[in-house]
Order: structure tokens, then sequence, then C-alpha cells
């Protein structure tokens, strides 16, 4: 979802909802399909970019990532990231 000219003219602001790339179902005999996690992985992100002229903007974001590896034993995953964008 974007949000176009929000809070300021040229800003946008954004939100991304999706899956990490996943193994849905494995046809393995013996030990290695026991040991598989299967458990489902979303990947989930705002960003605001805050257009500062013609030629800069800046653009802070968090990403959010739930059972990292397909497994509920992972810690979901925090990222935090910042971006400067120069367009000539």
């Amino acid at each position: 979802m974007a949000l176009p000219d929000l809070f300021h003219e040229g800003s946008l602001g954004g939100v991304i909802i999706g899956r990490e790339p996943y193994l849905a179902n494995l046809d393995a005999s013996g030990r290695l399909g026991r040991t598989l996690p299967t458990d489902s992985s979303w990947h989930l992100e705002g960003f605001y970019r805050y257009q500062l002229n013609d030629y800069l903007s800046i653009t802070p974001g968090i990403i959010l990532i739930t059972n990292p590896n397909q497994s509920d034993r992972h810690q979901d995953l925090v990222i935090g990231t910042i971006r400067t964008t120069f367009t000539f």
C-alpha cells in the first residue's frame, strides 16, 4: 500500500506485507523429512520517503520478519533502515 504526498508534497508512505520464500511441503524419507521446520514466515515493512528537494530524499523504514528460517524457535527479526536517494 502506498500513500503519496503523505504529510508533505512529494513524500511517500508505504506498507509492504509478504511471505518470505518457504518450503510448503517435503516428500523425503528418513530423518530429513522429520527435521526441516515448516512454520510460516512473514515479511512486514513500513517506510516513509521524505522528499527534501527535487534531487534528494531520505527514507527511514523498519522491517519485521517473523519465524526466520521457517522456525518458530527463532526470534523474530527487526531491521531498521535508512536510505538516501540522489536524483540526477
